[in-house]
């Protein structure tokens, strides 16, 4: 038996140890401290044993944990993504706390299993997929009823649009098209990224040849880019030729080039004859041209931004905001016309021909006449075209077309008004000028001056009256983004489609007496519905879902497809869904249970059409609209677009049909027969013609799915509400919201904002860790004019702006 002595002894050095032991894990004398720990916790992926072949597997989400600072990771055999980053194979670094994915492609054998190891700071882990035969979740069956009718006509029912040059390869963004004088054997086409191409005038011409390469030179983004040519009246003789662009710094430059038959050219003939400092990257006008006098027309705008903010627009001494006139036959530079209107004005330049404009787009001379016709791009309200004469003041900021801006009363003494207007209630949006037609393969149209609307694709002529106005005349609502027209020397006026796919860039107006045909008066006659009364569609109509909605005010929807058979649907390089034609598009707007509207695109041989059925309160059938429209449901109020207005949206740079895309689409769907991707189930139906890669799919979620980041929902929403418009060749490319940008390339992260600061102190666009000083959020919180998304939309959706509040709150900058 131990003494008391002896248990003390005992007792002593138990509680010493771990004392010791304590100060050596905590500190104290150690530096422990202070080390940083990068290796994680323990991780692991559940394998998927039942994938389809060749299919694209994403593993759930790990949270990584247990390290104090960044670590390596690295993948072999698969790719992984980092929070809402791109997926990549490329090694890189995490963070304590990163959520954490992995993507592999199955085998495209059954049975087989590819492994993926994803290994952070030296811990390790592998994700497996195995494949299954399986049977067919969806299989592919004639639709024989479903089919848009291959021509459908909108306007002067004695005229139709052609396609004229079907073999070409695609021309993309599209600006001019243009013949050299003396030489209507060739055209030559200008594409704004700098590049111009010549090919034969022949319909059956197949190939591009490179005239010249401007590319290295342009800066091409939004409205900037190569925007204008004129080749000298004498060209066949000196060669010379003119471009105006916008240079790498952001600046209107038009130089002079000399061709010396060597094709291509190269740069170094180029001698600058004129540069403009520009302050903002729109309203750079750019067209240029020579008059029947032999000199050298140039059109700028007032320098961006909106409201005339620079005030050049009345402004002598700038030339921002007017037409130039100036003398170039000399080596170098430019002289000023004797005859100039304001040569002997000391307060205005020499060069101006005419002021006030705000963005000339496409100015034209008559060959009969002589006359000049300019098409000038409104702000909010009303498009211009103007017949202009020296020393006019055509009315920009005091006048938006022949209304006072922003004002009920102005002096308009002094000013020369628009022959013809347009406004915005249709969703026609930005005017694009034309050509009076001098040509004779179309009589109806002889005397008639052409022009169109970027924005909704409208073409329209107009006839001088006995009255001297001017009529308008709807010939089509092509759906097309119109950039610009040509005249070829025999005075036949083209049509220029900015993204034109192969054999669909060129069109003109033809009367060749063929009929078009008419839309169904009722939803039911249409041949995609097996009964409205039942709401149940035809075989041979696809349904699909996307992973982000488009508010409707909190209308529910759901979504369909149809194309004709033997026809596939092509994925393009940016992911988006081309659609062949005869495709119909069907989307149902449903309330409380009850359909209030359905919206048919349909894609016709002469191009994209919307149409709009409105569902009858018994709920049998739905009517055609020829306008907009509103459905009252309880005490929701659902807007109806025209026609017209659908085109704001569907714009050409979107492929026209938005919602239905590689990253849209990579989710799951009910097809009766089972549940699948429907990416992989759509490709092995025999819809898609190829499988989306990896890199045409970007993460996206529901504003709501609180299972996702905050950055992938709100740029999810931003691409599915904001970027129709606000893309690259779009109606708003100075902004770019595509989910496949990086935050620093929208050019809205910590930018000014250019249509105003809707009174916000120090605004930006998104103002990173600030959104009160956020002019986006602002925009989606209200209701009035400055609301955005601004089409069919009267209700504010909180869901989201709490959402985007959250994330730019907690952004720290732009490069996230």
């Amino acid at each position: 038996m131990m003494s008391n002595r002896m248990w003390n002894r005992v007792e002593l050095k138990v509680f010493v140890f771990p004392i010791i032991l304590l100060l050596v894990a905590c500190g104290g004398a150690s530096s422990s401290e202070s080390e940083q720990d990068t290796t994680p916790d323990a991780f692991a992926f559940a394998p998927v044993e039942t994938a389809a072949l060749s299919s694209l597997i994403e593993s759930e989400a790990i949270v990584v944990s247990g390290i104090t600072a960044a670590t390596n990771i690295s993948i072999e055999n698969g790719e992984y993504q980092v929070g809402s980053a791109a997926y990549t194979a490329t090694s890189g670094q995490v963070t304590n706390g990163q959520l954490v994915r992995v993507r592999v492609t199955a085998a495209d054998n059954v049975g087989e299993t590819v492994t993926a190891r994803l290994t952070i700071g030296g811990v390790g882990a592998d994700f497996s997929v195995t494949t299954v035969e399986s049977s067919a979740i969806l299989e592919r069956v004639a639709n024989a009823s479903c089919l848009a009718p291959e021509q459908v006509f909108s306007g002067d029912p004695e005229l139709r649009l052609k396609a004229v040059f079907n073999n070409l390869p695609a021309l993309s963004r599209l600006v001019g098209l243009y013949q050299a004088p003396g030489g209507s054997g060739r055209w030559y086409a200008m594409q704004q990224s700098g590049e111009i191409y010549w090919f034969n005038n022949d319909a059956s011409a197949s190939q591009l040849n490179e005239f010249i390469d401007l590319n290295s030179l342009v800066r091409h983004d939004g409205e900037r880019g190569l925007l204008g040519l004129a080749f000298h009246p004498d060209f066949e003789a000196n060669g010379q030729f003119f471009v105006s662009y916008t240079d790498n710094s952001g600046d209107s430059v038009v130089s002079r080039f000399i061709s010396d038959g060597n094709l291509p050219l190269d740069l170094s003939s180029e001698s600058v004859v004129l540069t403009l400092s520009q302050p903002a990257g729109n309203h750079n006008g750019g067209h240029i041209a020579f008059g029947p006098d032999g000199y050298l027309y140039i059109g700028f705008g007032d320098g961006g931004g909106a409201n005339d903010q620079y005030g050049n627009g009345q402004n002598t001494n700038s030339l921002h905001g007017t037409l130039l006139r100036i003398d170039i036959n000399q080596d170098t530079g430019y002289s000023i016309p004797q005859d100039n209107p304001f040569i002997e004005n000391t307060n205005v330049r020499d060069e101006i021909y005419a002021y006030g404009l705000r963005n000339p787009w496409r100015f034209s001379f008559d060959t009969q006449t002589g006359e000049l016709w300019l098409g000038d791009v409104g702000q909010n309200q009303y498009e211009e075209i103007n017949i202009v004469s020296a020393g006019d003041n055509l009315g920009w900021p005091i006048m938006e077309g022949n209304h006072c801006f922003q004002s009920q009363t102005c002096d308009q003494s002094g000013l020369t008004l628009p022959k013809i207007e347009y406004n915005h209630s249709d969703g026609d949006c930005s005017v694009t000028g034309g050509y009076v037609y001098r040509g004779q393969q179309t009589e109806a149209l002889f005397g008639d001056y052409l022009f169109g609307d970027f924005c909704t694709g409208r073409l329209w002529h107009s006839r001088l009256q006995s009255d001297d106005s001017y009529s308008l005349e709807q010939i089509a609502l092509t759906g097309m983004s119109i950039s610009s027209f040509a005249q070829a020397q025999n005075g036949e006026v083209y049509l220029l489609n900015y993204f034109g796919d192969a054999g669909e860039a060129v069109y003109r107006v033809v009367d060749d007496g063929a009929s078009g045909s008419e839309i169904p008066a009722q939803l039911s006659q249409v041949g995609c519905f097996d009964s409205t009364s039942e709401k149940t569609m035809r075989s041979g109509v696809v349904p699909y879902q996307v992973q982000s909605q488009l508010w409707s005010d909190g209308a529910d929807k759901t979504r369909f497809f149809a194309i004709p058979d033997g026809e596939l649907i092509d994925v393009v390089e940016d992911g988006d869904f081309e659609f062949p034609v005869g495709t119909i598009m069907i989307k149902n707007f449903v309330y409380q249970n009850q359909y209030l509207e359905t919206r048919l695109f349909m894609r016709h041989a002469s191009g994209w059409g919307g149409y709009s059925y409105k569902w009858r309160d018994d709920q049998t059938d739905a009517d055609l609209l020829e306008s907009g429209d509103t459905v009252v449901v309880g005490g929701h109020q659902h807007i109806i677009p025209s026609r017209g207005q659908c085109f704001e949206c569907h714009t050409s740079a979107t492929a026209i049909t938005l919602g239905p895309e590689a990253s849209q689409l990579n989710n799951e769907q009910n097809y009766g027969g089972g549940i699948g991707n429907q990416l992989t189930t759509l490709f092995e139906a025999g819809y898609l013609s190829a499988q989306p890669a990896a890199e045409q799919i970007h993460p996206m979620a529901e504003i709501s799915d609180d299972t996702a980041s905050l950055a992938v929902r709100a740029r999810s929403y931003l691409h599915a509400n904001c970027s129709g418009c606000h893309r690259p060749g779009s109606t708003a490319p100075q902004i770019d919201f595509r989910i496949s940008s990086s935050l620093a390339d929208l050019n809205a992260c910590d930018v000014e904002p250019a249509n105003g600061d809707l009174g916000i102190t120090d605004a930006r666009i998104i103002a990173p860790g600030d959104a009160n000083r956020s002019v986006l959020l602002a925009r989606m919180s209200v209701t009035d004019d400055n609301r955005m998304p601004p089409l069919a939309t009267q209700q504010v959706d909180q869901t989201a702006v709490n959402v985007l509040q959250q994330w730019i709150n907690q952004l720290t900058g732009c490069n996230e």
